[in-house]
């Protein structure tokens, strides 16, 4: 009954049948396929390349471009990642790949902003959020994401079904307060299970508190939109 509770409340990750668990797998196809070239001076390129490093030019977005590459240059691609750093990229590349800024361009360039600007919008979102960046991981290293699996252990979904109805019960700024920080003790909680799961690369251990997040997020997101 728990379980179903849980399934008719929140989405889940499904396994693949077969995964690479051995080692870590953040390269994608793109990775492997023929070096591309600037469309403009003919320069060799990244994958992962906003502007041509020899003539500034715009580029394409490479299919399937790995957003660890994109936004932190490779040097970080496991779960945990340097906030500040991340930003700093963001705001660095996007300001260089603004269609603003290519409002007088031809309309190739002004066509490729608008594509790298939704790429790095994109990407920065995906890897600031814990939630979003566990997916992410998963799905680098073979893990589909799906709906049909939910939280296994009854005496966990049991509190989590308690701490939702508490806030459904709440009728107070400061009965909503005590909710919140009940649930973001067991949010940060699951976001250090995943970060120690993922360094060990044992992906079953990262699906499962992956579905725990989705829990607490969903909690999160209805504090945030409580009203008396």
């Amino acid at each position: 009954m728990l379980r179903n509770l849980g399934r008719q409340c929140f989405s889940s990750v499904r396994m693949r049948p077969q995964y690479l668990a051995s080692r870590v797998r953040f390269q994608h196809a793109a990775a492997t396929a023929t070096q591309p070239a600037c469309w403009q001076c003919g320069a060799a390129q990244q994958h992962a390349t906003v502007l041509c490093a020899d003539c500034q030019a715009i580029q394409p977005v490479t299919p399937n471009v790995n957003y660890y590459e994109l936004l932190l240059d490779g040097k970080q691609n496991g779960f945990d990642v340097d906030p500040k750093a991340l930003r700093f990229k963001f705001l660095t590349l996007q300001q260089k790949a603004h269609p603003d800024s290519y409002s007088q361009a031809s309309k190739r360039e002004h066509e490729y902003a608008q594509l790298q600007s939704s790429t790095l919008n994109k990407a920065y979102h995906t890897l600031k959020d814990p939630l979003a960046r566990a997916k992410y991981l998963l799905e680098l290293q073979g893990v589909e994401v799906g709906e049909s699996d939910s939280l296994e252990d009854p005496a966990l979904l049991m509190e989590v079904m308690e701490i939702r109805e508490e806030l459904d019960e709440a009728t107070t700024e400061e009965e909503v307060a005590q909710v919140k920080e009940t649930n973001d003790e067991k949010y940060q909680e699951t976001v250090q299970r995943l970060s120690e799961a993922f360094s060990g690369n044992d992906l079953d251990a990262a699906k499962k508190f992956m579905i725990q997040l989705q829990y607490w997020e969903s909690i999160r997101r209805a504090i945030l939109e409580w009203s008396p």
